[in-house]
């Protein structure tokens, strides 16, 4: 994926600040009616403000970002940045905004900002990862995505990216492992086991690709134990 987990950015927030912010809603309008005409004339009254703590403009601005208006949750998450540059998730997410509208040499930026303030954190080496794998410079996206699940072992995504990389790079075997890791945390993801199953097809491993097709997570376990012990 080609961003953080909604879920690792909103745990990220749980530490914010409560510094206040203030955000203009649109501006309403009045009717006023004149003694010199009948005609109804509108008057625009002051935008009316509402304000937001610090974690507030955060969730507001992650909210924006899931919706895909990314021009506003860029707008909030660059007011945050101003008041506190250190908090990485507000740098994860400018990364996965520019990201989103293709700005890659942006996504860069923040996601070593976000490196820079914490080099254990996936995240932004998995962000970092899929700027590299945009440009097709391959090598470079593997290395930071391996080393995104080193630093998180059930980092989800990060296999998920790594596999996906690894096919690009056609080291399919490879893949199948990355695809195994991310089912051995969570092995109810249906997207993952379709592509795992349609990579065991195309490698000829027939009967397992059938396995992948399971609805239920315990039958793929009991039917394909071998490759959960890789």
């Amino acid at each position: 994926s080609p961003s953080p987990s909604p879920s690792s950015l909103s745990s990220l927030y749980t530490t914010l600040p409560t510094t206040l912010y203030t955000h203009y809603q649109d501006s309403s309008s009045v009717v006023n009616t004149t003694t010199m005409s009948s005609v109804m004339k509108m008057s625009v009254v002051p935008q009316s403000t509402v304000q937001y703590s610090y974690q507030g403009l955060a969730e507001l601005a992650h909210r924006e970002y899931q919706t895909g208006d990314y021009e506003n949750a860029e707008k909030h998450c660059m007011q945050l940045w101003r008041q506190d540059p250190s908090n990485t998730a507000v740098l994860l997410l400018l990364s996965s905004i520019h990201f989103q509208c293709r700005r890659l040499d942006k996504s860069a930026h923040f996601s070593m900002l976000a490196i820079k303030q914490n080099p254990m954190l996936a995240e932004a080496y998995s962000n970092l990862g899929n700027v590299y794998k945009e440009r097709g410079q391959l090598q470079e996206a593997l290395e930071n995505y391996r080393h995104a699940v080193r630093l998180k072992p059930d980092f989800i995504d990060g296999y998920i990216n790594l596999a996906a990389a690894l096919v690009a790079a056609n080291d399919m075997e490879q893949a199948v492992q990355a695809y195994v890791s991310a089912l051995q945390y969570n092995p109810d993801l249906y997207c993952v086991r379709s592509d795992l199953g349609n990579l065991l097809k195309a490698l000829g491993r027939l009967d397992e690709a059938k396995v992948c097709g399971l609805s239920r997570c315990e039958g793929l376990f009991h039917a394909m134990p071998f490759l959960f012990t890789m």
